[in-house]
């Protein structure tokens, strides 16, 4: 392919970009998309994905939620003598959605690392955070480290069922099952959005080879519906043994879930990368429609579903069995997202009113509340 003219420079579209999103940020971004770019368009013949399903452009989506040092103009200015006139046309482009729709870096690229696992993104579907893929990961050690210590260890053990509630991309039922032993997990991921699903699916497929027997699927549901908990525990009974069933053991073991959570106040002040690109019932708890109902001002009302949905499935009581106790005693039955400290304490109290009367607050590496998690354990005094 031709080289570019030498005419071309990065300079104009540093310049457009710091407008939008700062200097070095500009700088930042200027160098991911270049490299993208490069590693992507430089030919279709060599462009298809590696034999472990991941995509050229991994370990760059793999720094866009890192902080690294942002290059110098001097090296940004470089790349230009390394690009074709195709990749200078998609680089201007680009930069144009970026800067002129707001269309967020993770859509352009088309792809966000989640742990191990290589997530796919496109509008509207959430784009997967870090926040999100640190809890995950720390979960997944949780699991793993709880199921080795168990009496009797992973052998002969069933495998968890996990129910992935708001899922999404998939991100969080392929990062638990990606990041956990064989045969540890059978994670079911529910959304009532079909885009959602759709691409969930197109994730599993991408992702299948790092599971390790671990099982993933995906439905469309609609959690807000009151038959939910039924359709649910008739999914998990589907993929449970005999003597699961024999053992009067939950339908599920543990809830996972990034719900919305942002509150109607602080969605009118998201940035319009996220408002004018992402699902707001991605966001924003959207309650069924009622006569004199009004938004919810705490951005809980999912939280409070999800635990309502754990109580009618019988999830708050403590496992009976000596085989399940080892485990489903020592670990979480709900965990959800929160969007800080302003949402901690009303979560464990909604966790508390249905019965998870054991709760923690893990922090993210910003030093906020992020994760709330709900124990089956009895109340003091029962």
């Amino acid at each position: 392919m031709p080289r570019s003219p030498s005419n071309n420079t990065m300079l104009p579209l540093l310049r457009k970009l710091a407008q939008k999103v700062g200097g070095e940020q500009a700088q930042n971004e200027l160098r991911w998309l270049t490299e993208h770019v490069r590693e992507e368009l430089t030919d279709i013949a060599h462009s298809s994905r590696s034999s472990d399903g991941r995509g050229a452009g991994t370990h760059l989506g793999a720094r866009i939620w890192r902080d690294q040092p942002a290059p110098s103009v001097e090296e940004i200015e470089r790349d230009n003598q390394r690009l074709t006139s195709i990749q200078w046309a998609w680089l201007r482009q680009a930069v144009k959605d970026r800067v002129e729709h707001n269309k967020p870096l993770q859509y352009i690229i088309g792809a966000q690392p989640f742990g191990r696992a290589n997530i796919t993104v496109r509008p509207p579907v959430l784009i997967p955070r870090w926040e999100t893929e640190e809890w995950t990961i720390r979960l997944a050690e949780l699991i793993a480290t709880t199921v080795r210590s168990s009496v009797g260890g992973t052998a002969g053990r069933r495998p968890l069922n996990i129910l992935d509630a708001c899922t999404g991309s998939g991100c969080v039922s392929l990062g638990l099952a990606s990041e956990l032993p064989p045969d540890t997990v059978n994670a079911l991921g529910v959304d009532v959005s079909p885009e959602a699903v759709a691409l969930a699916v197109e994730n599993l497929a991408l992702n299948q080879a790092l599971l390790s027997g671990n099982t993933v699927r995906f439905r469309q549901l609609d959690l807000m519906r009151s038959d939910a908990a039924a359709r649910l525990a008739s999914e998990a009974e589907a993929e449970s043994d005999e003597s699961r069933r024999a053992s009067g053991s939950p339908a599920w073991d543990m809830i996972v879930s990034n719900p919305p959570y942002v509150t109607p106040a602080e969605y009118e002040g998201l940035d319009p990368d996220v408002r004018e690109w992402e699902d707001k019932r991605a966001l924003v708890p959207l309650l069924p429609p009622r006569p004199g109902a009004e938004d919810d001002p705490s951005g809980l009302a999912f939280v409070a579903r999800l635990a309502a949905l754990a109580g009618e499935m019988d999830m708050a009581a403590p496992s009976a069995s000596a085989a399940d106790s080892s485990i489903g005693n020592r670990l979480p039955r709900l965990v959800v997202e929160i969007g800080g400290e302003h949402q901690a304490e009303a979560a464990c109290q909604i966790m508390r009113d249905h019965r998870l009367y054991s709760t923690e607050v893990w922090k993210d590496m910003a030093g906020r509340s992020r994760v709330v998690l709900g124990y089956a354990k009895p109340k003091q005094g029962e």
